[in-house]
């Protein structure tokens, strides 16, 4: 497991189980169009490995995977309700992340905890209708073992020499073993 994974995972997790539907992108260009919304932007920015020990590479990861909700709502005709219902919609978009990362068994599966979750919402009225856009910080602990970093390079086996040792008065026998390449 590591950060690349992780974020598939959570990806995996959230596509076609928000009002997104299958809009969530990873990696992509930040900028969006209203087009595309309601859309899930996903990233791993930060990591933090603590070890368990010398010696071994061993680690409890912690890899803050950042979720970016964006959609547009726009005024109904004689009303001026666009943020409201731009607030509503971000706070439903905002619950079903949680859900479908939370609850997503492969995600549960392979790392160890949900050590935090953090949200922000932002309602803005500075272009055509009001934008939203939910910032939401998880922050995941897994276990990484040598098994997730590279071999150790050592000069390859090419073969073993046993000598059994006998009492005195018997021959000597030993075993030559070639390991082929």
């Amino acid at each position: 497991m590591n950060a690349a994974a992780l974020r598939g995972l959570v990806i995996s997790a959230l596509t076609g189980k928000t009002d997104a539907l299958d809009r969530v992108y990873s990696p992509r260009d930040w900028p969006t169009a209203e087009d595309m919304y309601p859309a899930i932007l996903v990233q791993t920015p930060f990591d933090l490995k603590n070890s368990l020990g010398r010696n071994v590479p061993q680690f409890t990861t912690v890899t803050t995977v950042l979720i970016t909700g964006r959609l547009q709502e726009l005024d109904e005709v004689d009303q001026d309700n666009g943020a409201v219902k731009a607030q509503e919609a971000l706070e439903q978009l905002r619950e079903q992340i949680e859900r479908a990362v939370i609850n997503s068994y492969e995600l549960t599966r392979q790392t160890q905890q949900f050590l935090q979750v953090r949200s922000t919402i932002d309602v803005n009225a500075g272009g055509e209708g009001h934008t939203a856009q939910l910032l939401m910080e998880l922050d995941i602990e897994y276990y990484q073992g040598p098994e997730d970093f590279y071999p150790i390079e050592a000069d390859p086996l090419e073969g073993i020499d046993v000598t059994i040792v006998e009492p005195d008065g018997t021959p000597q026998v030993g075993v030559t073993i070639d390991l082929p390449q």
